[in-house]
């Protein structure tokens, strides 16, 4: 993945090892190039900011063109305690812990969300205990046929 270069200096500064799982075949899908990248740079800062040191965060691709269905998820462990539900975590400027003091609007998640419902796609956001997860869901995309 092309993430990992680009966010490799940022996981080290971080302590977090990167641990990515991709098939071997490849997937496609149709999306907004620029609003991918924002969609990721949002996911990646987030890791990067609250997950645990010293701990692996993941990245996985799974599906296949054949059932309709691309997911993408990143999973990491919160260095914070997540006293919060999903659905809450989501809202606009609402962050996992109110005592944290980082940079940051609290719009990450709820922008992620927006771009990914523009471009036909999902964005679930699962927490239990510590566990950060967050999948984008994508309708597979098909090749032309050529004659």
């Amino acid at each position: 993945l092309q993430i990992s270069g680009e966010y490799a200096q940022k996981l080290s500064d971080a302590g977090l090892a990167l641990v990515t799982n991709v098939p071997e075949q490849s997937l496609r899908v149709m999306a907004d190039g620029r609003r991918m990248l924002r969609v990721f740079d949002n996911l990646m800062n987030n890791i990067c900011k609250y997950a645990q040191p010293s701990t692996r965060v993941y990245i996985n691709l799974d599906g296949d063109e054949g059932d309709g269905l691309v997911t993408i998820t990143f999973r990491n462990t919160s260095r914070y305690a997540l006293n919060i539900t999903s659905g809450e975590l989501m809202e606009r400027f609402v962050r996992g812990d109110s005592s944290r003091n980082t940079e940051g609007s609290g719009l990450g998640l709820s922008i992620a969300k927006s771009l990914m419902e523009l471009m036909g796609g999902s964005l679930a956001l699962y927490v239990d205990g510590d566990l950060f997860k967050v999948t984008l869901g994508f309708t597979a995309a098909t090749a032309p046929d050529i004659l």
